[in-house]
C-alpha cells in the first residue's frame, strides 16, 4: 500500500484536500481491488480522493505518473524473469566445482544473482532517504547515490572491484569468478538504471508541485514593489485566491450574524400550540451593512505596483464589498470606478498604470481634485482606504482636506509600501498625516494586504 499512501502525499503536496478518513477509504478500496487494472484503480482512488472538478486534471496527471511507475516494475521484472547466458554458465561451472567460487559474497550480489524483485525495496530505500522531499533536480543524482547505498551498492562494488575479507587474495580469479563478475557488473547497471528511473519518477510527481508551492510562498512574502513583470501572472493568481478564500469566510460570519438574537416572544407564540415544547424559533434578525469602501491609491514610482494588486485584491472581493470607489494619481486625482466596471480587472489595470503610473507625486494637487469630485459623498458609512507612501517633493500635503475626511468618514486607514523606519525620512511626511489616520501601517506584500481586508470586514 506503499503506492497509495505516496500517491496521497502527493495529491496533497499539490493543494488536494484528501482527509485521513479518505486515505483509508482510498487503501481499502485498493486491498479489496489490487492494482492490476489502471482504469478500475483510476476511477476508484478519483471517486474516494477528488471532491472538486478543478483538481480532476493534477488527479489525472500525478496518477498518470505513479501508475507507469507501477506498470515499468512489472515489465521489468517480467523481462529479467530469465537468468542471462552469463549467469547460467557461472551457476553450471558452480555446481561442478566449488560454490563459494561463483556465489556472491554481498547480500545485494546475492538478491540480483536469484533475480529478485528489487521494486518494494528501492521503495522502501527511498522513504528512508526521504525521496519525497526532493525539490530541485540536481537532488536527483544524490538520492539516486543514496537509495543505492542503503541497498548496499557498497559491498557489492567492493566485492566487483575483487575486495574480499579472504586472507590470501588472489592473484588471479579463475574463469568462473570473471563470468560472476561480469554478472554483477550488467545487473548493477541493470538495477541502478531502475533506481534512476524511480527518482525521476518521484521528482516528476513531488517536485513540480512543491517547488510551486514553495514559489507561491515565497511571493505572498515578497515585497509587491521588488516584483518582476515575469511575476504577475502568477501573483495575480494568488490575490484572487486569497480574496476567494476571505470572501467565502466572511460570507459565512454574516450569515451567522443575520440571525441575530433570540426573540422569545415571538419563540414562545409560535410554539403555543404545541404545549410549550419549543419546535420553532423565532430570531430578531440583524441588518449587516456591506461597507462602503473609497480606496485612493498613490501611483507614482514603485507604488504602482502596490496599488496594482491592492485594487486588484479590493475589486476580487466584490460578492462581499461591492460599494467601491476608486481612485488613482500621481499629480491629478483620477476616478477609475467606471474603467473596472467597463473592462476587465487585468486590462483596466494596465491601462491605468501606462496613462497615469510612473510620474511625479503631488499630494497637495491629489487631494484638492479628491475634494472636489467626492468628499461630499463620504459619510459615516464609509471607509476610506489610502495607499501611499507620502513623499511629496518637499510641496504642501494639504493635511487640512486629509482632516476633513477622517471627520466625515467612518474610519480611515492610510497604507505605506515603506518600513515605520522610512517613515518621515527625506521628502516624507507622513506624520502630518498620522492624526487624522484611524490606522497606519505597513503594506508590502500580500499577506499584509490579506490581513487589512480581513480586519475591515471583520467590523464592517
Amino acid at each position: 500500500m506503499r503506492f497509495v499512501a505516496d500517491f496521497i502525499g502527493a495529491l496533497r503536496e499539490a493543494g488536494l484536500p484528501v482527509s485521513p478518513a479518505e486515505s483509508l477509504d482510498a487503501l481499502k478500496a485498493i486491498q479489496l481491488l489490487g492494482l492490476d487494472s489502471r482504469e478500475t484503480c483510476k476511477n476508484v482512488l478519483a471517486l474516494t480522493l477528488v471532491k472538486r472538478q478543478d483538481d480532476q486534471e493534477i488527479y489525472e496527471e500525478l496518477f498518470d505518473l505513479y501508475f507507469t511507475g507501477v506498470e515499468k516494475a512489472k515489465e521489468a521484472d517480467q523481462g529479467d524473469s530469465e537468468p542471462s547466458e552469463d549467469l547460467l554458465a557461472a551457476q553450471k561451472d558452480a555446481g561442478n566445482g566449488d560454490d563459494s567460487a561463483a556465489n556472491a559474497s554481498s547480500a545485494l550480489g546475492q538478491a540480483l544473482i536469484q533475480k529478485e524483485d528489487m521494486s518494494l525495496a528501492i521503495a522502501q530505500a527511498a522513504v528512508a532517504e526521504k525521496l519525497s522531499t526532493i525539490v530541485l533536480f540536481t537532488q536527483k543524482n544524490h538520492f539516486a547515490y543514496k537509495i543505492m547505498q542503503r541497498l548496499g551498492d557498497e559491498a557489492l562494488s567492493a566485492e566487483i572491484h575483487g575486495v574480499t575479507n579472504s586472507p590470501e587474495p588472489k592473484n588471479s580469479p579463475d574463469p568462473k569468478q570473471k563470468k560472476l563478475q561480469r554478472e554483477l557488473i550488467k545487473s548493477r547497471a541493470r538495477l541502478l538504471d531502475q533506481v534512476k528511473d524511480y527518482v525521476e519518477q518521484q521528482h516528476q510527481i513531488f517536485a513540480q508541485h512543491k517547488g510551486q508551492k514553495y514559489r507561491e510562498d515565497f511571493l505572498q512574502q515578497a515585497k509587491l514593489s521588488q516584483l518582476d513583470r515575469l511575476d504577475y501572472k502568477l501573483m495575480q493568481t494568488l490575490v484572487r485566491r486569497a480574496a476567494r478564500k476571505l470572501a467565502a469566510q466572511h460570507s459565512r460570519r454574516r450569515l451567522t450574524r443575520k440571525r441575530g438574537q433570540l426573540d422569545v416572544r415571538k419563540t414562545i407564540a409560535a410554539n403555543a400550540a404545541f404545549d410549550g415544547a419549543l419546535f420553532h424559533t423565532r430570531w430578531k434578525a440583524t441588518r449587516v451593512e456591506r461597507p462602503k469602501v473609497v480606496a485612493i491609491c498613490d501611483v507614482s514610482g514603485s507604488v504602482s505596483r502596490v496599488a496594482r494588486f491592492l485594487l486588484l485584491f479590493l475589486y476580487s472581493l466584490q460578492d462581499v464589498m461591492p460599494k467601491v470607489r476608486s481612485f488613482v494619481f500621481a499629480s491629478d486625482m483620477v476616478e477609475v470606478t467606471e474603467l473596472f466596471k467597463q473592462q476587465e480587472i487585468e486590462l483596466a489595470l494596465e491601462e491605468i498604470m501606462k496613462r497615469w503610473g510612473g510620474l511625479s507625486t503631488d499630494y497637495a494637487k491629489a487631494l484638492s481634485g479628491f475634494q472636489s469630485q467626492a468628499l461630499a459623498s463620504i459619510d459615516k458609512k464609509t471607509t476610506v482606504i489610502m495607499l501611499g507612501d507620502a513623499r511629496n517633493n518637499q510641496g504642501d500635503g494639504r493635511v487640512d482636506i486629509w482632516e476633513q475626511v477622517f471627520r466625515k468618514s467612518k474610519r480611515v486607514l492610510w497604507l505605506n509600501p515603506e518600513q515605520r523606519n522610512s517613515w518621515d525620512s527625506g521628502d516624507s511626511i507622513m506624520s502630518e498625516y498620522l492624526p487624522w489616520c484611524s490606522s497606519a501601517e505597513p503594506c508590502r506584500n500580500l499577506k499584509d494586504i490579506e490581513r487589512i481586508f480581513s480586519r475591515i470586514l471583520k467590523y464592517s
